[in-house]
């Protein structure tokens, strides 16, 4: 991969950077004009300063504010910087939104749901650097243990996480499965500084999620999310973060780019793993029998 396309991310953008750095610091109003931007930098470089107020239930001065505050100067020059920074890029999912609320009926078929997959899978490419990718496959196996992590809409893709992980890792558990909140926070009182949790939040985000990535991290146990933006709450907790765009015109949020996201790493994981090989033959040999091999006949009684 060139060194041109591993800094043409979305986040990388200087005003996307100053809008991450700055976050933690924002009072409440400007704070809520910057998540927005952070979740939406598409639409949010086609908005007026009117319509970006309305759509963060601020205020035209609260939004003016935020601009002085990141010295911009104003609205106009923070705009100027967004629409500088991503008017080569078009949301296909806002697109496709627009298009279903003039739909009467409200249809909604396979096509427009590979059309928002693919708008979800192209901005994750865009939204994440090479580096930090491989950041997230060293610290996986450098790991004495890894802890897997994710409630709500997330819990099952944090079981999938940890399940193909666990061949190719040291030490892999899914810690929010059976038993809840308090199992998991059981289940986590253990980690150290030499194990990593690997931690799934998605809007709306889970309350539990965020207090056991905070208990890890001040253990200094590597926290590692995968999370939808940098206005995301996992993310200041997390040493790397991996972004999975979780827009769709019809639901709360979507999977697509995570599952993209966690089969990479494990693809990546048993690449650098010289026993995958093994590993794998080991696995399959091991379930042979319970699976259909074609030219096996099953003898009936």
């Amino acid at each position: 991969m060139s060194s041109h396309t591993k800094n043409t991310t979305v986040y990388a953008a200087p005003v996307m950077r100053k809008l991450s750095e700055s976050l933690a610091e924002l009072p409440p109003s400007l704070r809520k004009v910057a998540e927005y931007i952070l979740r939406h930098p598409l639409k949010a470089a086609t908005l007026t300063i009117e319509d970006m107020a309305q759509a963060t239930e601020t205020s035209p001065a609260a939004v003016n504010r935020l601009a002085k505050a990141l010295d911009l100067g104003g609205y106009s020059g923070m705009k100027a910087e967004l629409v500088a920074t991503l008017q080569q890029m078009v949301s296909p999912v806002d697109k496709l939104r627009n298009e279903l609320a003039l739909r009467p009926a409200g249809d909604f078929g396979l096509h427009e749901q590979i059309q928002s997959a693919s708008s979800n899978l192209a901005t994750t490419a865009s939204n994440n650097q090479a580096e930090t990718f491989e950041a997230f496959v060293g610290c996986l196996l450098e790991a004495r243990k890894v802890y897997v992590l994710g409630f709500g809409n997330s819990v099952y893709l944090a079981g999938l996480a940890a399940s193909t992980l666990i061949p190719f890792c040291k030490d892999t558990c899914a810690i929010s499965m059976e038993g809840g909140n308090e199992n998991a926070a059981y289940r986590l009182a253990a980690i150290t500084e030499q194990d990593v949790l690997l931690a799934i939040a998605l809007p709306r985000y889970s309350q539990d999620t965020l207090q056991l990535s905070r208990f890890a991290h001040e253990r200094k146990a590597t926290v590692l999310a995968i999370t939808d933006s940098p206005a995301s709450p996992l993310a200041p907790l997390a040493r790397h973060v991996l972004y999975a765009p979780a827009d769709h015109p019809v639901l709360t949020s979507s999977n697509i780019a995570v599952l993209a996201l966690i089969e990479g790493l494990v693809a990546a994981v048993m690449a650098r793993n010289k026993e995958a090989v093994r590993l794998a033959t080991e696995l399959t040999e091991s379930v042979m029998s319970y699976l259909h091999v074609p030219g096996n006949r099953v003898e009936r009684k």
